[in-house]
């Protein structure tokens, strides 16, 4: 647990009777919370979250990697961010105060700095998409600050991650997509044909609003990334935008029930319809990546043309977009090739 949730601090304590004992604090230092529920729960992970979010914050001394840190907060773009987003970026943001709050802007730009920084992440190897994560956003901090003439150099530039993992194999089958489509209670359903034929998040997708068909096309601002998109609703995803309208519904999916979905109501609810179904291997986020992978292998049109379709639609940049389709979702021309001959089923 402890390798997971970055940050924690472990010390072995010899009592009185010649035991040792293992103990947990939210973080290193003088006045550290000790965590007192138990190593590797659920319990563990919500004390260790409630004490870092409350954790008072101290004013950082300007010229300092701290007061980076709270300029790059206070702009409005990180405002904009969605709830969810900041919170997480707030939680990592603590871990890079412990470590490096009162490390000069000018030993930012020295040489050497980079190892310096590359050794804190690697003190996180046991965890290591999160210990990416956190070195992937004290880089962000580091390129808005040269951006904005704060830093002359930033020391985290075309770092190489740890984490070797992808999506490449989490792409769904035929198989799995037609058993969902077909199979499903009807409420899942609904969302997994979404899903797949706007290449949403499942955040946009839950909380779309119904005045966002006009008949036609679907209009959704993205709460991740702020970016619009505007798209032409499918012949598949028609009844259930107008039936949407005419039940007259706030929003475009609900539950079992016809109330609005939370995001831990319909977790809980997929996950167990998934294991109803009897499909493993690949996650709801996967449907996003499946639909860009299918569209990619099915468009007859250049490689330009069809990532800038597939950006139109995504809210991807074209950046993006090539990323997505060159490092994580197409698994070679095996599955290219596999999608291409099935696309008369």
């Amino acid at each position: 647990m402890e390798g997971k949730l970055v940050g924690v601090h472990k010390i072995n304590v010899k009592l009185a009777g010649g035991e040792t004992a293992t103990y947990y604090y939210a973080w290193r230092g003088k006045g550290a919370p000790r965590i007192m529920a138990k190593p590797g729960s659920k319990a563990f992970t919500q004390e260790y979250l409630r004490l870092i979010r409350d954790r008072p914050e101290k004013k950082a001394e300007v010229g300092t990697i701290g007061s980076v840190v709270e300029d790059f907060r206070a702009t409005a773009k990180y405002r904009a961010l969605a709830a969810s987003t900041r919170r997480d970026y707030e939680r990592m943001f603590s871990v890079i105060r412990l470590e490096f709050d009162t490390f000069p802007i000018s030993a930012v730009e020295a040489r050497g700095s980079r190892r310096v920084f590359l050794e804190w992440r690697d003190t996180m190897k046991d965890a290591p998409r999160s210990a990416d994560m956190h070195l992937g956003l004290l880089a962000r901090v580091f390129a808005w600050a040269k951006d904005n003439e704060i830093i002359l150099r930033n020391p985290l530039e075309r770092v190489e991650r740890l984490h070797e993992g992808s999506r490449r194999d989490a792409v769904w089958t035929t198989e799995q997509i037609n058993k969902v489509l077909n199979e499903a209670h009807p409420h899942i359903r609904d969302v997994a044909s979404m899903a797949l034929w706007t290449m949403q998040r499942q955040a946009d997708l839950l909380t779309m609003p119904t005045l966002a068909f006009d008949g036609d096309r679907v209009s959704i601002k993205q709460q991740k990334t702020g970016a619009r998109v505007r798209i032409s609703a499918a012949p598949d995803i028609l009844p259930i935008l107008r039936r949407a309208r005419e039940k007259g519904r706030q929003r475009v999916l609900v539950n079992s029930f016809g109330q609005n979905w939370t995001s831990n109501g319909f977790r809980a609810s997929w996950r167990k319809e998934m294991a109803r179904l009897g499909i493993e291997g690949v996650t709801f986020h996967d449907l996003r990546g499946t639909a860009i992978t299918y569209a990619y292998a099915m468009l007859d049109r250049s490689h330009e043309e069809k990532i800038q379709l597939i950006a139109e639609i995504s809210g991807h940049s074209r950046d993006e977009a090539e990323t997505v389709i060159r490092r994580h979702y197409l698994a070679g021309h095996e599955i290219i090739d596999a999608i291409s001959r099935g696309r008369s089923k």
